[in-house]
């Protein structure tokens, strides 16, 4: 008997000809005085119908007459209305002498967790039958045991052609051999795994991308294995002949940037010997100084398609490190940038060892570009500070600052990749020539062959800070022992 279940004897009150009125009680446990019973008086010797009147309304009168008659015990579940709502009870009711016994059982949490998990169950189903992805279930044998309608539709079978059925049986042995192995290893491992392939999904001619685990029972045995198969046939293809057409577009860039190497060599070639000429007139000089100006630029923007070409394609930005004096190569860079900007000194500071083993060249780009980034950022009349520490006996460490508005924080995500140009600062002047937003991403990938790596630091306060860090001897990314402060 349940601690909670209500026990109550009853016999039988009868008419003159025979037939049962009423019940008397004869016996109660706490439970039925509380149930059924009145708190001014015990429910003993007291009549049914007057101490509880709805036993006749819910039909557990009518239940107990009939058992008291027939003589054969039954068991209803049956409802009554109360003050706080419906109450459930289930009524086991046995023949005794001349009446019943009456077990009840108060059934309402029960019912409402039930009428709860139908709910759940329902909700469940809906979501399920209406997902486009392909949700299944398999017992151990690889059985399907239950499929939604997307399942059936990836198979292009009914669901009756599926359900109690193998992927070998459906698919064949051959081609139903990659899910029988990502069966396997779920089922072997008991971890949800997810994967992508053409062959691990239902039916066939789609990319899959699967997510598979296993089913646990209450004491935590596995019973079966679930899967969820969603098709990227279509995503999977737009994102291949994007890949496709990057590179053809990178391919481009790397031919175009090479061929345009010659034919400006010759402007330049050119341009060099008119110049050179003393008896060039004052006019046609400074319109040849104008042609060989541009080609210049248009040199180094070819070297910079170059660069991005080999850094995209080629696996990085080739490196020839051989002994260089970093200082030397700061003075050069500042040699060359300052008759452009006579109004923005640069100051350089050095502090410590300045030589290490690097490639001479492609560290002046890394100074260029950083320092005319510098220079096209900070407000007019002020200056751009370089400097050169040695931040232990392994590494060096380049520092250029600019005053001048912080970098959004919009930016930052993108502030080193290709093809992004940061727009003029309010109330500065636009430069007179934007490059191809490659100088940043040039010298992240310029550092990052030698071994080392760029930091920003930006604010309203302290202005914009580019450090790069580099191994006193370049070497290959991956080789570095760690980074230091």
């Amino acid at each position: 008997m349940p601690p909670s279940e209500a026990v109550i004897v009853l016999r039988s009150v009868r008419s003159p000809v025979g037939g049962i009125l009423d019940f008397e009680c004869v016996s109660a446990n706490t439970y039925a005085e509380r149930w059924l019973g009145r708190e001014e008086r015990p429910l003993v010797r007291q009549r049914l119908l007057d101490e509880a009147p709805w036993v006749q309304a819910c039909g557990l009168f009518a239940v107990c007459v009939r058992v008291a008659v027939r003589r054969e015990p039954e068991v209803v579940r049956l409802s009554r209305r109360s003050p706080v709502g419906t109450v459930w009870l289930q009524a086991r009711v046995s023949p005794w002498e001349d009446g019943t016994v009456l077990f009840l059982e108060d059934l309402t949490e029960r019912m409402a967790a039930e009428e709860a998990l139908r709910r759940d169950h329902d909700l469940l189903h809906t979501v399920i039958e209406s997902a486009t992805d392909a949700i299944y279930v398999k017992d151990l044998d690889g059985r399907y045991v239950l499929i939604n309608p997307a399942t059936a539709r990836a198979f292009n079978r009914p669901p009756r052609e599926i359900l109690g059925r193998t992927d070998a049986e459906l698919l064949g042995p051959t081609a139903a051999v990659p899910t029988l192995e990502h069966d396997r290893a779920v089922a072997e491992s008991g971890q949800t795994d997810t994967y992508e392939d053409s062959e691990g999904g239902p039916g066939t001619d789609c990319i899959w991308q699967t997510t598979k685990g296993v089913l646990r029972r209450g004491d935590g045995t596995v019973y079966g294995l679930f899967g969820i198969s969603r098709d990227v046939t279509a995503r999977r293809r737009l994102e291949l002949e994007r890949e496709e057409e990057a590179r053809y577009q990178e391919r481009f860039i790397g031919v175009l940037g090479h061929d345009l190497g010659n034919p400006l060599a010759a402007v330049r070639l050119t341009a060099a010997a008119l110049l050179a000429r003393d008896t060039l007139p004052p006019d046609v000089r400074r319109g040849v100084e104008r042609i060989d100006g541009s080609a210049a630029r248009m040199a180094r923007l070819v070297k910079q398609l170059l660069d991005f070409t080999r850094a995209r394609m080629a696996g990085g930005i080739p490196v020839r490190p051989r002994e260089v004096s970093l200082e030397e190569v700061c003075r050069r860079i500042i040699s060359e940038l300052e008759p452009a900007h006579p109004e923005r000194p640069i100051l350089l500071e050095v502090e410590g060892e300045s030589r290490g083993v690097w490639d001479e060249e492609r560290l002046g780009q890394v100074l260029s570009n950083l320092l005319g980034n510098a220079l096209q950022h900070s407000p007019q009349g002020t200056g751009v500070r370089v400097r050169l520490s040695a931040a232990d006996a392994h590494f060096q460490r380049v520092e250029v600052h600019n005053g001048g508005p912080p970098i959004p924080d919009s930016l930052r995500p993108r502030l080193f990749a290709p093809f992004h140009r940061a727009p003029a600062e309010p109330g500065q002047p636009r430069p007179q020539h934007q490059g191809l937003g490659l100088g940043l991403y040039i010298v992240s990938q310029i550092v990052t062959a030698h071994g080392g790596w760029v930091d920003v630091a930006s604010s309203v306060d302290a202005g914009t800070r580019f450090s790069v860090t580099l191994p006193r001897v370049a070497r290959p990314p991956g080789a570095l022992p760690g980074r230091g402060t």
